[in-house]
């Protein structure tokens, strides 16, 4: 936001200099970038008038002017045709260095000496485009005079870096209403006044305001019989300073209302309106417009725009389009003034990638109280400038008018968060001059907050007001108090610190993948059509088709960068993940989960034996490390099945009779589809019942006094019956006698019937407190054959 000094002061009176004004501001929370001198190299510029015009005598295209500087007469050869005698005109004489770097200096021009130079206005930087000629001057003009006195170029411009809520600091009166507290003075607002001799505007035109929920007030009026024309000097030069290119007395006049009152206007031209009459909708799935940058924008249904009764003719607090535009050739002119969604011109301009200083202020909020006052103002100037005659009236949609918010104000509150003793009244007098209401009830103060300050919503918000307006300088500054405590990590995050570095350690690698994932990976990993992991999040705004929805399992995420390193001829993986996933809920935000996922993938060329083959007991014993490094003993793998995972090789994983997860070889139509290795496998862990069983109490054991036993026992038992059932019957009856107990033998084949298997076992005997006698371990593998014998039906092995 660029402010003029001098514009300034016609709200507001105050003696501050630029930059002490600069500084006053940064520190009511406006910072202030940097101050721009508008007349910078145009110090020795001075007014001068053409007495007399020759033509030079070696150059067609050259004139030699005499030229009266009030304290001498200068001969200078000019280059440009647009000037008569009696002309006044900005002259740089001898020694002066322009805007634009050029150093003036006496010089011969084909046998003629000139001395100075008859200037344009880009050659003053008054004006990017290339001027046609010189610049002609108000004959009112003293001659001799300060060329930036005489058009009052002697001005200072303030380029404000305004945070988002200061959306009523992006004008000339928000900035002044800020000065006018600092300074206690009186603010002096437009009060636009004019005459309507026109017919009713509600004979003219009518507004239909379908979605009000984007457009909650629209204010439409008429001007016909308009001269547009090229805007008055001061209009020009006031535009300019503050940044914006002049096009035409009408839209120059709605500029500057834009940055006078922050609310932006658009003029239509009237009799371009199909029926001349406004329809405030939805953009139609398809639709096209050329807006006023000669760019053809493609809507689409969540855009809004102003339309005709035929077509769009602008997007809606962004631009307008070139089928509505004003020229000169326009007569009538229907002006807008209106209040739109933030978040939908937000959510418009991203879109199309169109911004603009209409978007940047309705993006933050316009007072949507003040969009008729803005349009009163606007008119005045337009009679003023192009004259014509207003219709009587203005159509104004406003069905649901939005009152002042009122907030409770605690002073002693106030007080004690800022660490300042400021009185009740001083609070009051703060708010007061920043226009906020103050009513006293039952010896609470309540705040009524006017409209235009959007950004004050809750009591917080009135504490930065009273902080900011008293001084933040004012604050006495004091050291934190309060009790040192040692930071360190939760249990949660000791744990994932522990859990990367058990698996790296493993030889795993970490991974990272997107939490965007698409509805096709669920088909890809075989996942039945009522599955809950199917019941995914949805994106409103994708980045792309393959990233849709929110993820609920790691399994797709994993399986793609195998993928990924088979295609590069990386055939050797072993990789993990600890990543959320996420699952919706019908009232609240998705819950999220921290699941910890691993592959393991090798290549068995050469492997004759097996030995390094990924399979599931390679992963099995990679999670019984991992568990065993936390702290929990008390795990087991029980049999199961998973769509996802080869029949007969997939186990669930529980911890302390919980399920935590589960672990397999990759169903082969997976590995095909994928176009992985065989036998990869996989498991998925919820990392939450990890954390909850995970332990970091050591036991120590002392060093065994006595020996240990060991004796092998070969069962034959029914193909269905588990080696994790057979391994509890002998846990349960040994006690703390059984050390260790190991399986290393499994047999099918001809020795055993049909249906039957044989599974071979090692256990080592240990008592803390004696040698065992072989008495006391026959008698308890005795016990054992029977219990296991009628428990399961194991036949001990001949």
């Amino acid at each position: 936001m660029n402010v003029s000094y001098k514009w300034l002061q016609e709200y507001i009176d105050f003696d501050y200099s630029p930059q002490d004004l600069a500084e006053k501001l940064t520190l009511a929370g406006l910072e202030v970038d940097k101050i721009v001198y508008q007349g910078e190299g145009l110090e020795d510029v001075i007014i001068g008038k053409i007495l007399e015009i020759n033509k030079h005598p070696n150059a067609d295209k050259l004139s030699i002017c005499q030229v009266d500087l009030g304290t001498t007469e200068e001969e200078i050869v000019c280059g440009a045709n647009n000037m008569e005698s009696g002309d006044k005109v900005p002259v740089a004489p001898v020694g002066t260095q322009l805007p634009n770097g050029m150093e003036i200096n006496e010089v011969d021009l084909r046998g003629v000496k000139s001395r100075g130079m008859l200037c344009s206005a880009d050659e003053l930087g008054l004006q990017e485009d290339r001027a046609e000629g010189l610049m002609i001057l108000d004959q009112s003009l003293e001659i001799g005079s300060k060329f930036i006195n005489a058009l009052k170029l002697n001005d200072f411009i303030l380029e404000l870096d305004l945070t988002p809520n200061y959306a009523d600091c992006l004008s000339m009166i928000g900035v002044a209403r800020e000065v006018a507290a600092m300074t206690g003075n009186e603010l002096k607002l437009p009060e636009p006044k004019f005459e309507a001799k026109g017919l009713e505007v509600s004979e003219l035109t009518s507004i239909n305001v379908e979605d009000e929920d984007l457009c909650p007030r629209y204010t439409a009026r008429v001007i016909k019989n308009v001269e547009v024309k090229e805007s008055p000097l001061w209009l020009q030069k006031r535009l300019r300073a503050i940044g914006i290119r002049p096009i035409n007395n009408i839209v120059d006049i709605t500029n500057y209302v834009l940055m006078e009152f922050g609310q932006p206007l658009h003029a239509f031209d009237y009799d371009k309106l199909a029926e001349n009459r406004i329809v405030v909708r939805r953009a139609k799935a398809g639709e096209k417009l050329i807006t006023l940058d000669d760019e053809e924008r493609e809507l689409d249904e969540d855009m809004l725009v102003i339309a005709d009764a035929q077509k769009p003719v602008c997007v809606a607090g962004v631009m307008g389009g070139a089928n509505s535009e004003v020229t000169t050739k326009t007569t009538n002119i229907l002006l807008e003034s209106a209040s739109f969604n933030p978040i939908s011109i937000r959510k418009t301009a991203k879109k199309l990638g169109l911004h603009s200083d209409s978007s940047h202020r309705f993006e933050r909020g316009v007072d949507i109280n003040g969009t008729n006052l803005a349009s009163k103002q606007a008119i005045e100037l337009i009679l003023e400038l192009g004259g014509g005659k207003v219709a009587k009236g203005v159509i104004d949609a406003y069905p649901e008018p939005v009152a002042p918010l009122k907030l409770e104000l605690r002073t002693d509150r106030i007080n004690k968060l800022l660490g300042t003793e400021i009185s009740s009244e001083e609070m009051v007098n703060l708010l007061e001059k920043l226009e906020f209401g103050i009513e006293e009830k039952d010896s609470k103060y309540i705040v009524k907050i006017p409209t235009f300050r959007g950004d004050i919503s809750r009591e917080a918000d009135l504490v930065e007001e009273i902080a900011r307006m008293y001084g933040y300088d004012k604050i006495e500054v004091t050291s934190p108090s309060g009790k040192i405590l040692q930071g360190k990590k939760t249990w949660r995050q000791s744990i994932e610190d522990k859990t990367l570095d058990i698996l790296t350690s493993l030889g795993l690698f970490e991974i990272q993948t997107f939490s965007f994932t698409n509805q096709k990976v669920f088909d890809q990993i075989k996942l039945p059509t009522d599955s809950s992991l199917r019941d995914t999040v949805k994106l409103n705004n994708p980045l792309s088709a393959e990233h849709e929805v929110m993820r609920t399992t790691l399994i797709p995420n994993l399986l793609e960068v195998l993928n990924r390193n088979v295609n590069r001829n990386i055939e050797n993986m072993e990789a993990f993940e600890l990543s959320r996933v996420f699952t919706p809920k019908e009232t609240e935000l998705p819950e999220e989960r921290l699941l910890l996922s691993g592959a393991i993938m090798k290549k068995q060329d050469n492997d004759m034996w097996n030995l390094d083959a990924a399979n599931f007991f390679t992963a099995k014993g990679k999670v019984e490390r991992y568990l065993e490094e936390l702290g929990i003993a008390d795990y087991e793998f029980i049999s199961s099945q998973h769509p996802s995972f080869h029949p007969g090789r997939t186990a669930e994983v529980m911890i302390k009779g919980e399920k935590a997860g589960f672990l397999g070889e990759l169903h082969p139509d997976v590995i095909e589809e994928y176009d992985l290795l065989s036998r990869t496998t996989l498991f998925e862990l919820e990392f939450e019942v990890i954390v909850k069983h995970a332990s970091d109490d050591v036991i120590y054991d002392e060093l065994p006094k006595y020996p240990a036993s060991t004796r092998d026992i070969a069962l034959v038992v029914k193909g269905e019956v588990t080696s994790q059932q057979i391994e509890d019957i002998i846990k349960g009856l040994a006690g703390e006698l059984l050390e260790e107990i190991e399986l290393f033998d499994v047999y099918q084949g001809e020795q055993v019937e049909a249906g039957y298997k044989s599974l071979a076992y090692s256990l080592i005997y240990r008592a803390k407190d004696r040698t065992l006698t072989d008495e006391e371990l026959n008698e308890l593998q005795i016990k054992i054959e029977n219990k296991l014998d009628s428990k399961v039906g194991a036949k001990i092995r001949q």
